[in-house]
């Protein structure tokens, strides 16, 4: 005799079912919280870059406040699911997160550049707080949220593992987060529209979380169009560009900007990356427009005058190399580049394609040293280091100064620009650079570019292993030439402030030395 299927079957069967959906989509919104986090850090980063550098404080800034929202978001999770046992909260705390991230271009718009005045530490803490505590704690409450949930799919019977499935979810998304936003998304797109992209993805999780609940459309209408008014709140008021702004473009290192303006019969176009002009030229004939540009040319000085092969660490707007090619025209040209995207700007708008003997490398300046082999030149300008505010620290110590002295010729020299003073409290910088270069080279003279001494300005070093005092002392030029208006803005010895540390790949305070500069 066969059995008659009990009436509880069917519901039962649509319980079970219903429950496995409460708990994919609690697993799903733990997942994507956590990647939309990390997505929302990285990309803040370089939102924040144009106004306060790309220095450690800036980062540390940012990771420290989003940590803080997400263990405060962790708190605020655990005590809000104690107290409303339905999914409905996942979607407030997964809403209010979406509106407040479609807002953070906007706010950063409004904000940043008043900030920026704050200085290098004070500044990316407060735009911080600004504008990534609240979406960072209410994400942060969704993981606690979703594990007093999960555990009642369980019946609390499985707690812990409600907790290390929902964890793990979690942490992988993270992982995906941060993986796809470095090495795809801001590549590929802007950093609005990642922000704007992330806050939809979220106010999508939002919507599901209230129709789970059961929510109806009435119910929903209000967050809906509270992030339809965020988004286009934040469209209208996208930066408007600057006058004279030719290109712009979001890079993973940059924001770069391509500017010209006519002086008379010049056309200065200049290269700009975040809040830095790199270099620049005349767009019609080549020519250099920046006085710190003519200093390659220290290495003429000595005899003979002739350079056969130079290496220029950071392209700037590739006016240097390209002079040094058409000043000589059989030497080989090397440009180390960073950015790849600053290299397509150089074919795009500095001539570039026009010197087939300037080549130039997309990388790191001490990996391509290293890979580099047995290969010197007679010149190596250092011009990597992005204004006033930041300076790679790698590329600071006396390691790497060695590393340039072994790629030297003999009588090869080493030129360097960095902004900085020469005098008083903001010649802290020049004084350990100095020091630190004379490590590696017994020789080393300093030239300022501008005209008070205690002022930030471009300082440029030249060091080689051969006494450079009868190249710039002990010699005649001629009134008017390039040799003496070069010649003239030499420094002499004991007038730059003595350091007593050396930057190491150990220990190197640069960016600590920076931000005391800026606040002077």
């Amino acid at each position: 005799m066969s059995q008659k299927p009990s009436k509880s079957t069917a519901p039962e069967a649509e319980n079970a079912a219903a429950t496995r959906g409460t708990r994919l989509f609690l697993g799903l919104s733990c997942f994507l919280a956590g990647a939309a986090m990390m997505i929302i850090e990285i990309c803040a980063y370089r939102l924040l870059a144009p106004f306060f550098g790309n220095s450690v404080y800036t980062w540390t800034a940012l990771i420290g406040v989003i940590l803080i929202a997400f263990s405060a978001g962790g708190y605020l999770g655990g005590h809000l699911a104690d107290r409303k046992m339905a999914l409905d909260l996942l979607g407030w705390l997964l809403s209010g997160s979406a509106v407040l991230t479609f807002f953070i271009p906007a706010l950063h718009t409004v904000f940043a550049a008043g900030l920026s005045a704050q200085g290098l530490i004070a500044g990316p803490v407060i735009i911080s707080l600004l504008l990534f505590a609240v979406p960072g704690i209410l994400l942060g409450a969704v993981s606690p949220a979703a594990v007093r949930f999960y555990s009642l799919t369980l019946k609390d019977t499985h707690v812990g593992a409600a907790a290390g499935t929902i964890s793990m979810l979690g942490s992988l998304g993270s992982f995906v987060g941060t993986f796809l936003s470095g090495f795809f998304l801001l590549s590929t797109f802007g950093v609005r529209s990642i922000f704007f992209g992330t806050a939809a993805l979220l106010l999508v999780l939002a919507v599901a979380a209230f129709l789970l609940a059961k929510n109806t459309l009435r119910q929903q209408a209000p967050v809906i169009l509270s992030g339809l008014f965020a988004f286009f709140m934040s469209w209208m008021t996208a930066p408007k560009p600057k006058p004279g702004v030719i290109f712009e473009h979001e890079s993973f290192y940059h924001h770069i900007e391509v500017s010209e303006r006519t002086d008379g019969d010049v056309t200065r176009r200049v290269l700009q990356l975040d809040s830095t002009m790199e270099g620049g030229m005349d767009a019609k004939t080549g020519d250099l427009i920046l006085p710190y540009q003519q200093y390659w040319k220290l290495a003429l000085l000595r005899e003979p005058a002739k350079v056969g092969s130079a290496l220029f660490i950071g392209a700037g707007a590739f006016g240097m190399p390209e002079n040094v090619s058409r000043e000589f025209p059989e030497a080989a040209v090397d440009v180390v580049e960073i950015d790849p995207q600053v290299i397509e700007v150089g074919r795009k708008f500095f001539k570039l394609d026009e010197h087939p003997r300037v080549k130039a490398h997309a990388g790191d300046a001490r990996r391509y040293l290293l890979q580099s082999g047995g290969k010197k030149w007679d010149m190596i300008f250092g011009d990597a280091y992005n204004g006033i505010r930041q300076i790679p620290p790698h590329l600071a110590t006396q390691e790497f100064y060695q590393q340039i002295a072994d790629h030297l010729e003999p009588k090869g020299v080493f030129i360097m620009n960095i902004i900085a003073a020469i005098t008083g409290p903001k010649a802290e910088l020049t004084s350990g650079m100095l020091a630190t270069v004379r490590k590696v080279f017994p020789h080393v003279e300093v030239f300022a570019v501008g005209y008070r001494r205690d002022e930030t300005q471009n300082v440029i070093l030249m060091a080689s292993r051969e006494d450079l005092k009868p190249l710039i002392q002990d010699r005649y030029v001629q009134q008017g030439s390039w040799q003496e208006s070069l010649i003239k803005t030499h420094v002499p010895k004991g007038t730059v402030p003595h350091a007593s540390y050396v930057f190491t790949d150990d220990h190197n305070p640069v960016d600590a030395i920076i931000a005391r500069g800026l606040l002077e």
